[in-house]
């Protein structure tokens, strides 16, 4: 591929000036007011001041220039938040999808597309201050929440790795000294689904005190299986135990333990249905083809199971032999050292997590017994941070620390068949472009056990890692300051016991040693009963002479790179009050994304840079938030997915050679319109194409041409809808002397259209319509608030919307579904 030249101001200047004059005007109009206000005296009532630690010290929100939407128990509440799927209601500029139980945020034109085996999601997720690793790691812990904070763009200075495109806080509530106190907190759903949350906390003496508190997710499902136990069914269980410990009144200690469990039946691993494709009047698929085929098109399916789209189709049936429960685990301990000293305080956190995933998957996507497979992941992280800040009131601030962490990852993938299948009734088909096989749906030849079609692929990845990072900000006058940071990062990674059945003769000495063994003997072996999961069906032999390990790779392929990193990111930024309540910032920042191992390649880093003006405003004596920023961003040297053929099996793997574009407008605001009366809006306008970007065909041909290549130069990128726009109202009805409050509460979004496929951004078969969804809530609460009932309707409309979509064997488009309509009973009490 050719690299164009460009920067940040060479592909911006067409919508720049447009995009900053609605930012300017905006500015002018709202530093006027807030001047007016300047000489009022300072309001206690009005909208609540929310405090954040997205600079690592805690600090209002209006007082940080930082692109951050932060949300308290009551804001969690009203949303609907229980989990991290419905942050993008709420969150301007953010995009949410799934692939089984992996979380793929898409920010600012940068997706979470592929985050298996060594890639990583590209916005860093912490809980409590602990980074979690996997992305199937970013959907535990929502219970017992104290707050939630989404930081946009880049965070590489104070947050450092993985924080390509920004960065995700969770944080749980800590033991409280002051009472004995505890809450429940139940619900009951669509689809039988029963949600509970409960904690309990004690002060022990004036110096300890402990808080635990467990939640459990249940229900049967909300995709129904014709042929099977139905789908996206919750089996959760978690319980957290925290022990606050307070010797002096300069120093805090807070341990904590976590045990995460899932054992339901999950939507799917790459998507849990297949979408109707376009092929060519002869029969030859092409994503541009004038032929829509809803037929299953994958070998033992005989052709059968519905598509989600097809005509009848419905997007949350499906029709699958081969379902089991997800296999989950987590244990997390964590160590939080607080101690004040005169001039600065002193944090350390330490960290241990043990965490395991092993979700099965039909590959064959149909009622016919034979394709089976799964993905497990399994990763033992240790990590330690230390944080020194300056706590005294002067002009300058700052900040330093470093981190370290230790991290093994496993990660496998596996299909066998448990039945043979007929491979020999396709028909070929002959034309100006060459011979061509029809990839039409074949048949089982019995129902007779019969285990053959193995494929299993593995890979431990050693990565160790240290940062050391500094931030300070000076005062040059009263009104304005100066902010700069920087991080240095360095990232070794170790690979060892990768290959597959399909390694071939890697040493050279005319053998054959697998790495993965089958378990069950030579295909054709009958067991009497199918194996659980493919964890079952094969053994990883790490000892085998043709076993893939960095070395073996760099021996191989004397091009690629050492798998060590290491990289400077930084920040630097002004920050100026208009008024009292006004603030302008300007800021620019890097991040990077770590490169990835894996048995045939490895990456380089991804990186991403922004430009960031922005604005916070109070004003009509603290009744109006009014919050926004306009962001210019370039994410290069991005990874592209592709795919090659090993036993049958598409496979897909990335490599550099791309990058992205992307700018845009965010804006928030709340509107207190009388003390019993709130309204809510956030906007995100985002322009976002690709620069020097290419990506594999999936299909046979590309608009009637055999193309295995394509141009995405100026395409638009997935997930990036150009508007969304998000809005809620409330209003607190006093029901008279002693008999509580009742809140109506209404939610609405609406998102532009966008593309979901993970391998062809231009994909008819993966492109999303735009949508609306709107929720409505009313909420009764008691004279003191201990007790609540809530009656609820999320996704009105029961709009289906498109998850992540993949393109696997047989050129099947792979895909799911966002939660359906849900509606549902919510009850709380504390005391």
């Amino acid at each position: 591929m050719s690299r164009e030249p460009h920067g940040f101001g060479s592909n911006f200047k067409s919508s720049k000036s447009l995009v900053c004059a609605a930012v300017l005007s905006a500015l002018v109009s709202q530093t006027a007011i807030a001047q007016e206000d300047e000489a009022k005296e300072e309001e206690t009532s009005g909208i609540e001041q929310i405090t954040v630690t997205a600079e690592k010290r805690t600090e209002t929100l209006q007082e940080v220039s930082v692109s951050v939407s932060a949300f308290g128990e009551d804001d969690l509440v009203k949303g609907g938040i229980t989990d991290v799927s419905r942050l993008e209601l709420a969150v301007p500029g953010v995009n949410f999808a799934f692939a089984g139980n992996d979380a793929k945020f898409n920010v600012r034109g940068a997706n979470s597309s592929n985050t298996f085996g060594d890639n990583s999601s590209i916005v860093g997720a912490f809980v409590d201050g602990v980074y979690k690793a996997r992305a199937s790691q970013q959907t535990r812990a929502f219970f017992d929440v104290r707050s939630v904070e989404f930081l946009r763009g880049p965070q590489g200075t104070l947050y450092g790795r993985n924080t390509f495109a920004g960065a995700l806080n969770l944080y749980t509530n800590a033991p409280d000294f002051s009472e004995v106190s505890g809450g429940i907190d139940l619900s009951y759903q669509a689809f039988d689904r029963v949600r509970g949350e409960a904690f309990f906390n004690a002060p022990l003496s004036d110096k300890v005190a402990v808080r635990i508190a467990t939640y459990f997710d249940k229900s049967d499902g909300y995709i129904e299986n014709l042929a099977g136990p139905d789908v996206g069914a919750q089996d959760d269980k978690a319980v957290r135990i925290s022990v606050a410990i307070e010797p002096t009144d300069d120093l805090e200690i807070l341990l904590r333990y976590s045990r995460s469990e899932e054992d339901g039946n999950e939507a799917g691993l790459f998507g849990y249905t297949f979408l109707c494709r376009n092929e060519t009047p002869d029969g030859l698929t092409d994503p541009f083809g004038s032929v829509r085929n809803c037929a299953n098109p994958v070998r033992g399916s005989g052709g059968r199971g519905p598509a989600a789209n097809g005509p009848g189709g419905d997007p949350y049936v499906i029709s699958q032999d081969y379902v089991r429960p997800v296999n989950l685990k987590e244990d997390v301990f964590s160590a939080h050292i607080n101690y004040e000293f005169e001039n600065f305080s002193v944090k350390s956190i330490t960290s241990y997590t043990d965490f395991f995933n092993d979700i099965n998957f039909d590959f064959d996507f149909s009622p016919t017994p034979n394709s089976n497979g799964g993905f497990l992941e399994a990763s033992k992280v240790f990590s330690q941070e230390i944080q020194f800040s300056s706590n005294y009131d002067t002009d300058l601030r700052w900040t330093v620390g470093a981190y370290y962490s230790d991290q093994e990852d496993q990660s496998s993938f596996s299909i066998y068949q448990q039945t043979a299948r007929d491979d020999s009734t396709r028909a070929t088909i002959t034309n100006v472009l060459g011979t061509f096989t029809q990839l039409s749906g074949t048949d089982i030849t019995s129902l007779d056990r019969n285990f053959g079609g193995f494929f299993a692929d593995n890979a431990i990845i050693d990565t160790e890692y240290f940062g050391i990072f500094g931030q300070i900000e000076y005062s040059v006058s009263e009104d304005l300051r100066v902010i700069a940071g920087i991080r240095y990062n360095n990232e070794s990674k170790e690979l060892s016991c990768g290959g597959s059945n399909f390694t071939g003769d890697v040493n050279g000495d005319g053998n054959v040693d697998r790495v993965v063994n089958v378990r069950d003997g030579v295909a054709g072996s009958s067991p009497i009963i199918l194996p659980g999961n493919s964890r079952d069906v094969f053994s990883f032999n790490c000892g085998a002479s043709d076993a893939i390990t960095s070395a073996s790779i760099a021996a191989g392929n004397p091009s690629l790179i050492d798998p060590d990193y290491s990289n400077v990111t930084w920040r630097a930024g002004l920050e100026y009050d208009v008024a009292e309540d006004a603030m302008l910032y300007l800021s620019a920042s890097t991040g990077y994304l770590s490169g990835s191992v894996n048995t045939t390649t490895v990456t380089d880093e991804q990186e991403s840079q922004v430009i960031e003006a922005g604005f916070r405003t109070r004003f009509l004596d603290n009744t109006v938030q009014f919050n926004g920023a306009i962001h210019f961003t370039e994410y290069t040297n991005l990874l592209t997915q592709l795919q090659r053929i090993e036993g049958g099996q598409a496979v897909t793997f990335s490599q550099n050679g791309g990058d992205i574009d992307a700018r845009g407008i965010e804006l928030d605001a709340i509107w207190l319109v009388t003390e019993d009366f709130q309204i809510t809006a956030n906007m995100a306008y985002l322009d976002s194409e690709f620069g020097t970007f290419g990506q594999g065909n999936p299909y046979q041909l590309f608009n009637g041409q055999v193309r295995s290549f394509i141009d995405q130069n100026g395409e638009r990128t997935p997930w990036s809808p150009e508007l969304t726009i998000g809005a809620s109202a409330s209003y607190v009805i006093e029901l008279g002397e002693g008999m509580g409050t009742l809140t109506p509460y209404l939610q609405f979004y609406y998102s532009d259209e966008y593309n979901t496929s993970n391998l062809l951004a231009t994909d008819p078969s993966h492109q999303q319509d735009s949508f609306t969804k709107t929720d409505l809530r009313l909420i009764w609460n008691s004279v003191d608030e201990d007790y609540s009932v809530e009656l609820f309707v999320e996704n009105i409309e029961d709009e289906a919307v498109l998850a992540r979509g993949n393109n696997n064997s047989d050129d099947v488009v792979q895909s799911g579904y966002l939660y359906p309509r849900n509606y549902g009973l919510r009850f709380k009490t504390r005391f």
